[in-house]
């Protein structure tokens, strides 16, 4: 069977739809869509806004203003198209649309109402165009095929880009089972244990607020990385119970009775331990049915590839909107680092990135994620981490490595700078525009000098 190219099927569709129809008639028509496209934008969002699954993707100010721009520019292109030199430009117009759905995962089901809405109200605005039924049928059947056709081509566009999304989910999820899971698991413990240590120490020293069990670094690890390494596992929901147990049970019990008898407060630090036990049971046996795979990191870095950013930053997004929580994001970029090629070669380039990562990943969490996202530049996620803490933290970065002296070809040594660009989760549904304002912010700290870091709109 032959593959058919989606741009070639898309202008051949379009191309039928113009010698279908009469040029004076869809002149008319795109003269009535012209006249009352901000009308028909307006319907379309106020009526989207009614429905609760469609006012999580909507309501964010920066998509209400460039949707209701977007729509309207998408209204008045798809129906002015009068020859064929018009027709590559809609027919991409489509597809860029299904992408950003795609991307941003917006039900395909809401797509095909926004559609039908438009139709409804086109449908109405013409039969009141002509008054006789023979006069308006042709337009309507024009209507249709045009509005059936742009969301056929955005739903190839979106199928093909979930596709991508979900083997690109996939491979990370496997990547993450290329990790030391051994090591990874002796770590988990440790985490869970120093927790178990800290809180012993609180209860003692008299505390009146106990750190939950959630929000400790096994926690973060648990909730942002545990569930995408090991997605599906059934111990998952048994840590995730014996966690609510603990913070929402447990250590309310303690924290309410801080001063009453020792026997007392032992006994309940004993039921508390079984169940840091019984967790650290479905923990590891959750690590031991998976065996490790060898696969998923930049061959220079050894940091996450980019292809796993999409899965990353969705998850991190669908978190924070579930929770109403927050996420900050870190882009660096050496300072210079075309000069370090220019006289070190590329070999002098490549020591230098392989320590600056080595460096970064080693200054945050076991629950953040590290990239290698292009060239000199390194993008860190950093969960549940507010704007202010995560600019110091990409200060503190960047000083760290100003402090240090990294080593290059035959023993020479030199000291080498970066800059940063942060930015945090502000509801916005689509990842690539929180990306974008780290960029701007990383653009700005460039333009002040150079090795510094500053925090984005």
């Amino acid at each position: 069977m032959p593959i058919i190219d989606p741009l070639s099927y898309g202008q051949h569709q379009w191309q039928n739809i113009l010698s279908d129809y009469d040029n004076t008639m869809r002149s008319q028509v795109r003269e009535l869509v012209l006249a009352h496209s901000r009308e028909l934008t307006d319907n379309f969002y106020q009526q989207m806004m009614e429905q609760p699954e469609a006012r999580e993707f909507l309501a964010h100010e920066i998509v209400n203003q460039r949707l209701k721009a977007s729509m309207i520019l998408w209204l008045e292109q798809a129906f002015s198209i009068q020859d064929t030199t018009a027709i590559p430009a809609a027919v991409e117009r489509q597809f860029e649309v299904g992408k950003v759905h795609a991307r941003i995962n917006l039900p395909i089901n809401l797509v095909s109402l926004g559609a039908r809405l438009h139709k409804r109200r086109l449908l109405e605005l013409i039969s009141q165009l002509w008054s006789e039924p023979a006069d308006w049928l042709p337009a309507a059947k024009y209507l249709q095929d045009v509005m059936d056709l742009s969301l056929e081509l955005m739903s190839l566009a979106y199928v093909t880009k979930s596709d991508r999304k979900s083997r690109a989910a996939e491979a990370y999820r496997l990547h993450t089972l290329s990790l030391n899971l051994s090591v990874e698991r002796e770590r988990q413990r440790a985490a869970l244990l120093d927790w178990s240590h800290e809180l012993m120490f609180a209860l003692h020293s008299g505390e009146s607020s106990l750190k939950g069990l959630s929000r400790s670094e096994f926690g973060l690890w648990f909730y942002h990385q545990a569930v995408t390494i090991f997605d599906g596992a059934p111990e998952l929901n048994q840590i995730e119970q014996v966690l609510q147990q603990i913070d929402l049970v447990l250590l309310p019990d303690l924290q309410a009775s801080i001063l009453p008898q020792a026997s007392v407060m032992v006994g309940k630090m004993a039921l508390l331990q079984q169940e840091v036990k019984a967790i650290i049971y479905f923990m590891s046996t959750m690590f031991d049915r998976y065996i490790e795979i060898d696969q998923g990191r930049d061959t220079l870095t050894r940091l996450l590839d980019r292809r796993f950013l999409p899965a990353v930053m969705n998850r991190e997004v669908k978190l924070a909107k579930r929770n109403n929580g927050v996420f900050s994001v870190v882009l660096f970029d050496i300072d210079h680092f075309k000069a370090i090629n220019d006289n070190h070669g590329h070999e002098g380039g490549d020591m230098v990135l392989q320590q600056v990562a080595n460096l970064v990943a080693g200054a945050v969490r076991s629950s953040d994620f590290v990239f290698r996202y292009g060239g000199e530049e390194l993008l860190v996620v950093l969960v549940e981490v507010s704007a202010a803490n995560a600019l110091k933290i990409a200060q503190n970065i960047r000083t760290k490595l100003m402090e240090s002296q990294l080593k290059l070809p035959n023993n020479n040594t030199q000291q080498v700078t970066m800059s940063g660009g942060v930015a945090t989760f502000d509801g916005h549904p689509d990842y690539e525009h929180l990306i974008n304002r780290a960029d701007k912010a990383l653009y700005g700290a460039k333009s002040m000098g150079r090795n510094t870091c500053l925090l984005g709109d």
